[in-house]
């Protein structure tokens, strides 16, 4: 049985959070709230919190890295290299989270790539972290989709 976050806050355990692409790319990007996305990595790295995504946020945000000025071909193999460094956990595209995110798309008018780590977060019983506001937050949270915002995160 997955543990749902909040029931993660007893001293010892793990919080378990799903992050999508956006927050990802941050640390390797310095934008606004870099600063909050870098202290979820650091949770990550110290056992205090798991963080989860899925396969696809790797395409996601090598891609995103590819167009980002100063990211030439030996920058982006290193950011590569660290994200996979990370060890974060990993769960691989299969049928039930297509099923689930299909649902959230439609209903939420988003992307199934927008979709996929809520689809997540929703099976896990946790909540995705996402800076993205105007797509993935506003139109999901509004639907009452776990998703939080990764600029309102004070201590996580």
């Amino acid at each position: 049985m997955e543990r749902r976050a909040r029931d993660s806050q007893v001293a010892g355990q793990e919080q378990e959070l799903v992050i999508d692409s956006s927050v990802a790319v941050k640390w390797f990007s310095e934008e606004e709230d870099t600063d909050k996305a870098l202290l979820l990595k650091e949770m990550h790295v110290q056992g205090l919190a798991g963080l989860w995504v899925s396969d696809l946020l790797y395409h996601e945000v090598t891609n995103a890295l590819r167009f980002k000025p100063g990211y030439d071909e030996p920058r982006l193999v290193a950011a590569v290299e660290g994200l996979f460094d990370l060890h974060l956990n990993i769960h691989r595209t299969d049928p039930k989270i297509l099923e689930t995110a299909s649902r959230i798309a439609l209903k939420g008018e988003v992307t199934i790539y927008d979709a996929v780590p809520v689809a997540l977060a929703e099976m896990k019983g946790t909540v995705c972290i996402t800076a993205d506001e105007l797509t993935q937050y506003k139109r999901l949270k509004a639907r009452e989709y776990p998703v939080r915002l990764l600029h309102s995160q004070r201590g996580i």
